[in-house]
């Protein structure tokens, strides 16, 4: 049986595609209403950076928690908590009581729940698919969400003229609600082995165990590091630097064709990753994808014509979800079923807790000081220290294999 064959994957599958539709919505949606009521790129990257804090604030525990867990249980609540959350903002501007703090408190919330939710979809991919599938399923739910991201923003610039950004949320919290469901009829556990029954304190100090103990996991750690501040610099500064850069009116369609440009790339990527993982090793692979962003983020900052700047963005999406999936794929394949949540959590919380809200927020301050084009040089600057240190540890195993062939 093939994994398209598999009407559980399916169900996963579907509910994925689905929440991800709403989220590309709401992932225009917000920065432009941030923007919109604020005209500051410090509080259009905090957004970015308060989706990810929850990763720094809530990653240890959520990790060793959900591993105790019923993944399934775990999802489907997560689910319908960030339905509401999301549902609030369109009541809000009706009621004409949007504000910059309940824009901030909906992205804080959505993704701390989001939180819980990744925590138990790590363990539940593997356990679902089994590792001969994974890396083609993880392929499979990666490409076809960046599919969606291709077209829905896009699509959300027709919807801001029709019902305002506020207002196109609703779909959103519509998808999650609908993703709940679909996951509530997974039949297959998603759970390989028992919770475990040891005290809370000692399941996260197992989890940060095997993760100091494994050098190719601590290794993947820290070049994500570097990949996400630059990426964080990115997401909060793409809606500020088409405003400021090349002067697009806030209501103008080439806002969304910026973020299609991001997700067409992404989406290159995740469909090439099942070939590429076959035919390059994976510390090869990220060094690789981190080295060809350096150059993108070169191109990106020195773009003075508008479809460079697409070509740019969407290059950048091919480079970084390169370096992200094989990041998680090989977590995934490394770690044990039960450690599985703690330890891929731990490393979202690095990326996305530490290394992402930092690229943003340090690249709002600095495109506010300076100006957008500065800011992504500076941001950069940790890309290039991961590229560095990729190469180094290629470079050393090649060593490695010639003195033992020597030998």
């Amino acid at each position: 049986m093939t994994l398209w064959d598999d009407r559980e994957f399916g169900k996963f599958w579907l509910a994925r595609l689905i929440s991800t539709a709403g989220s590309a919505v709401s992932g225009v949606a917000l920065p432009v209403l941030m923007y919109s009521l604020t005209g500051s790129a410090a509080y259009t990257g905090a957004l970015a950076a308060l989706t990810a804090v929850p990763y720094l604030s809530f990653g240890l525990v959520a990790g060793a928690l959900v591993d105790r867990a019923h993944r399934r249980t775990v999802m489907v609540v997560t689910d319908l908590v960030s339905a509401g959350l999301l549902a609030s903002v369109p009541v809000a501007s009706a009621l004409d009581a949007l504000t910059p703090s309940h824009l901030l408190l909906v992205a804080a919330g959505v993704a701390s729940v989001g939180v819980w939710f990744d925590a138990a979809t790590f363990g539940a991919v593997p356990a679902l698919v089994g590792t001969e599938n994974l890396v083609r399923a993880n392929s499979a739910i990666w490409s076809t969400a960046t599919a969606v991201h291709v077209a829905a923003p896009s699509v959300a610039g027709v919807l801001f003229v029709v019902h305002g950004p506020a207002g196109t949320m609703a779909l959103d919290a519509l998808s999650f609600a609908v993703s709940a469901a679909l996951i509530r009829t997974i039949l297959r556990p998603l759970n390989l082995t028992p919770p475990p029954r040891t005290s809370l304190k000692a399941d996260i100090r197992e989890g940060l165990d095997f993760l100091w103990r494994e050098p190719t996991v601590r290794l993947f750690l820290a070049l994500g590091l570097g990949q996400a501040v630059a990426g964080g610099a990115v997401s909060g500064l793409l809606v500020v630097y088409a405003f400021r850069v090349f002067e697009v009116p806030q209501n103008d369609v080439r806002i969304g064709v910026l973020f299609s440009a991001l997700a067409a790339g992404s989406f290159v990527a995740t469909v090439l990753m099942p070939a590429i993982s076959d035919t390059c090793e994976p510390r090869r692979t990220t060094t690789i994808g981190l080295t060809a962003g350096v150059g993108v983020m070169g191109l990106l900052v020195g773009a003075q014509l508008w479809w460079l700047a697409v070509l740019s963005t969407a290059l950048w999406g091919l480079t970084s979800t390169i370096v992200i999936v094989n990041g998680i794929t090989v977590r995934q394949l490394i770690t044990p079923d039960h450690l599985q949540g703690r330890v891929n959590l731990v490393g979202r919380m690095m990326t996305f807790g530490v290394g992402q809200p930092a690229g943003a927020l340090a690249g709002g301050v600095l495109a506010d000081a300076l100006s957008v084009r500065t800011a992504l040089v500076i941001t950069a600057l940790p890309l290039v220290f991961a590229a560095g240190l990729g190469w180094s540890r290629v470079n050393a195993e090649r060593g490695g294999e010639l003195g033992h062939g020597l030998k």
